[in-house]
């Protein structure tokens, strides 16, 4: 009757409305209220307001996942399809939320799919009803998270439809749900390609105006971070202003989001060498830097320290991000209780401190400090970061001394120990060297504190490593990559370090000894290794060796000798300058002289007088 009929479409919309409520949710289920509503959207007679009723009330409902399964098992996936593509709008309408939030499910995807559903939400992209393109650009949105779905989208010319939502006139909630969509496709190369050939980044840049509400330009924003991890979009939104736009988005009339998304933009913008200066150029910088001063969202600050990290690559931007007043921040974030911003401040840091006047400044404006107490952190990327700076920060005479009054020398001989990361113990041993050099007080400290004996273990660890790795890449020269480099270079940095911190110190160098340092020493002479490898191992030998008779002795017990007269016909004049230099010091003893003779070491010496 006219009267039930009435009351069915009234009780469909009070439930709607309740189920809003999770609670409710469960409880219409449990009640059977569910399996009615799809029985209704599938109904072939009844009135039309009944139907439109239902499927608002499954849209609510499917906001629980549970909900959501049992729509799908009861078949109400499809009869919604068969709605969209009625000439009615209001059931349009609402089969069109109900599917916007079926879609998040990859199972409900997959159904809506099998029934046609996205080439029905691709055609409604083109409807009159701007509700209705919203929802269906909603929806898309959705099917756009999988890999599958963005390809059918795409060749169904959707991505031209979405784009074309864009422009002005199109009403703003239809515009943000398509720049959505949008966002979601920017995923996939392909779809990349197809929106930069569209002309999208264009219409994208132009969604960032000031004049538009913050939350379209929050999302145009994301799908520019997006677009700008592919190097040709990235040279394109350049071009199409977009990094002077997503700079002016860091700035009034902004919030929180937006600066975090625009920040994300500009970030993976930096990584393109060409767009570097480009940020620098537009002002980017104080806009960045502003985050850290009037800012507590750490999203946004570390997205600005990830733009600043990859812009300090280059000198330029490194004197203009120091002259920007960046340092005097970043030790400010340094003491932050938010573990991604210290690593990320500290990435900074690493990256500004090639340049000498940050290294004074550092100091200056009481930074070591703080780099120094994240060598104890708990957290690897925030140690490696920290201690990626030293080898920099200790080039300078006064930062070492005042490194060393605040107790460097101690985290750095654990972090010896306890490190694993092959690059931070090469950053630990140079800084350690860098320290040592001159200073015989310093050197003194870093043996008391069993500096020396740490060294030893990482050089016979390490060397027993590079054997493996030489092993495994001799039999399987594929397998061969920067493993045995970087380790290569850990042992020179070793070599460095106890180089210095023995030279003209001889209860240094009978330390070193006493610890099998000089079998360690030895195993790295052969002359297959790295040149600079060679250089350093040589350097070490002269420095342990020099005015140390027992050192002397000890090094030919070891077999020393031999690898090190072979370095005389070494290609590099560095590595031959070395070896000639410690076997000066090593012939000042008899035994030696006489073995040096028997193993050729005298021709090849004279041989270098020719050189």
């Amino acid at each position: 009757s006219e009267r039930g009929n009435y009351i069915v479409s009234s009780a469909l919309g009070a439930l709607a409305n309740l189920a809003v409520h999770p609670e409710n949710q469960t409880a219409i289920r449990e009640g059977g209220g569910l399996k009615k509503a799809v029985d209704l959207v599938s109904g072939t007679q009844g009135p039309e307001k009944t139907k439109e009723r239902a499927a608002n009330c499954i849209e609510n409902l499917s906001l629980d996942r549970e909900n959501r399964e049992q729509i799908r098992i009861l078949g109400g996936s499809a009869h919604l399809v068969r709605m969209l593509l009625s000439a009615n709008d209001d059931w349009v309408r609402a089969a069109a939320g109900a599917i916007k939030n079926l879609s998040v499910d990859e199972e409900s995807k997959a159904d809506i799919a099998k029934q046609e559903g996205v080439r029905a939400l691709v055609d409604l992209l083109l409807h009159q009803d701007m509700v209705i393109v919203g929802k269906s650009a909603e929806c898309l949105g959705n099917f756009a998270n999988e890999a599958e779905y963005r390809q059918k989208i795409r060749e169904l010319g959707g991505i031209d439809k979405l784009l074309s939502l864009l422009d002005a006139g199109t009403p703003d909630e239809a515009r943000l749900a398509a720049a959505g969509a949008i966002l979601n496709m920017a995923v996939d190369d392909a779809c990349k390609v197809t929106i930069k050939d569209s002309r999208g980044i264009d219409k994208l840049v132009m969604l960032l105006n000031a004049s538009l509400p913050l939350t379209l330009r929050a999302v145009a924003s994301m799908a520019l971070t997006n677009l700008a991890a592919e190097e040709e979009c990235a040279a394109a939104i350049a071009e199409a202003g977009g990094v002077n736009a997503l700079i002016q988005s860091m700035g009034k009339p902004t919030d929180d989001v937006l600066q975090e998304k625009a920040s994300s933009a500009l970030w993976n913008l930096s990584v393109v060498d060409s767009v570097k200066a480009t940020i620098r150029k537009a002002g980017g910088i104080p806009f960045l830097l502003s985050v850290f001063e009037f800012s507590t969202f750490v999203p946004a600050i570390e997205n600005s320290l990830g733009t600043l990290l990859s812009l300090a690559e280059t000198q330029e931007n490194r004197f203009a991000i120091a002259q920007a007043g960046a340092v005097n921040l970043l030790i400010k974030l340094l003491e932050s209780e938010h573990p991604s911003v210290l690593e990320k401040a500290a990435g900074v840091m690493w990256n500004l401190s090639h340049e000498e006047s940050v290294q004074h400044s550092v100091r200056k404006l009481g930074g070591l400090k703080s780099v120094i107490a994240l060598l104890s952190s708990d957290s690897p990327l925030i140690r490696f970061n920290a201690v990626g700076s030293l080898p920099l920060l200790t080039e300078q005479m006064d930062n070492v001394h005042e490194c060393v009054e605040l107790g460097v020398i101690s985290p750095l001989v654990d972090l010896l120990a306890s490190e694993t990361n092959v690059l931070a113990l090469q950053n630990v041993a140079q800084t350690l060297g860098n320290i040592a050099e001159g200073h015989e007080q310093f050197q003194q400290s870093i043996a008391e504190l069993q500096g020396l004996k740490r060294l030893v273990d990482v050089m016979l660890t390490w060397s027993d490593k590079l054997r493996e790795q030489r092993l495994e890449a001799a039999d399987n020269p594929l397998s061969a990559g920067s493993g045995d480099a970087n380790t290569q270079e850990l042992l020179a940095k070793c070599c460095y370090a106890v180089w210095l911190i023995c030279q003209k110190h001889e209860a240094n160098q009978l330390i070193f000894a006493e610890a099998d340092g000089l079998a360690a020493l030895v195993s790295l002479l052969p002359s297959e290794g790295d040149e600079t490898l060679l250089e350093l191992a040589a350097g070490a030998t002269c420095a342990l060796c020099e005015a140390n008779a027992p050192n002397k002795e000890r090094f030919r017990e070891e077999n020393g000798l031999e690898p090190l007269i072979h370095l005389l016909e070494h290609e590099n004049d560095a590595v031959k300058l070395n070896a000639a230099k410690a076997l000066c010091h090593l012939a000042e003893n008899e035994d030696n002289r006489r073995i040096i003779r028997e193993l050729g070491g005298l021709e090849r010496l004279v041989q270098l007088l020719s050189h």
